[in-house]
């Protein structure tokens, strides 16, 4: 039997990545899946495309997360297009270096209203009804950069640790409506973000000494094992996780 059938999951940044390859999943699994894409409607459109060609069920929708009447108004139109909301997962993210002392204003709102605030009031616009339903399951897609410190990237580490801990201090507010609220911690994954640096033949040599410094030796996780977590944590197969991040990154966080 399909472990998510009639469920309604929304996924934001679900037109690539991470979040494309759980749409992909969740809808494998018997889910009507929201698409959300940040930008362009074509991008969550190809998803869904994709989707209902291998007999699975979807919606595209377009939304800023920097922006809280755009998410709310998202979760209104998905509740009243596909029905009661689920699932929620929080895969919208941006990721690029910054540099104290250097540190642009316009990168720092965006990297946080991203990262963090379309988080936060995605979450907001969701729980009152899974708490009038008594259930729901919440993933928010943190990083290891929030567990293990990235000295050229300090505030996206800033602002997925605070990802990591939002999940742990909701996870005692919401427990007790019938709501999980968790998060995975990816590594080095294998998204179009990092296509260029993975893909350039120039580049060779540092990706073979990445993986020869990882304990598993790929130096990049493919997207479906992030999906693989996220879809365990909604399965509904493990009732006593609540506030847990789960850390995916090759073993390298916990060998150094």
């Amino acid at each position: 039997m399909a472990k998510l059938a009639n469920r309604v999951a929304l996924i934001f940044g679900g037109s690539s990545g991470i979040g494309e390859a759980t749409a992909m999943l969740f809808a494998q699994e018997g889910a009507t899946v929201a698409v959300v894409a940040s930008g362009s409607l074509a991008k969550a459109e190809a998803v869904v495309t994709a989707i209902v060609a291998a007999g699975g069920e979807a919606a595209a929708y377009a939304a800023d997360v920097r922006d809280v009447a755009q998410i709310r108004g998202l979760v209104a139109q998905v509740e009243q297009d596909l029905g009661p909301i689920a699932i929620l997962v929080n895969s919208a993210g941006v990721f690029y270096p910054t540099t104290i002392g250097e540190l642009d204003e316009a990168d720092f709102d965006r990297m946080i209203d991203i990262n963090l605030k379309g988080t936060v009031f995605a979450i907001d616009a969701v729980v009152p009804g899974m708490k009038a339903r008594g259930r729901g399951h919440i993933v928010n897609v943190a990083s290891v950069a929030g567990v293990r410190a990235s000295a050229r990237y300090p505030l996206y580490s800033a602002s997925k640790a605070a990802v990591i801990m939002l999940t742990k201090a909701l996870a005692g507010t919401l427990a007790p409506g019938g709501i999980h609220i968790n998060a995975i911690a990816p590594g080095n994954t294998a998204t179009p973000i990092n296509a260029a640096e993975r893909l350039d033949a120039a580049n060779a040599a540092q990706m073979a000494a990445t993986a020869a410094a990882t304990p598993s030796q790929r130096a990049y996780s493919p997207p479906q094992d992030m999906a693989a977590a996220i879809l365990l944590l909604c399965a509904g197969e493990i009732n006593a996780m609540h506030g847990t991040t789960i850390v995916l990154d090759e073993g390298l966080s916990s060998c150094s």
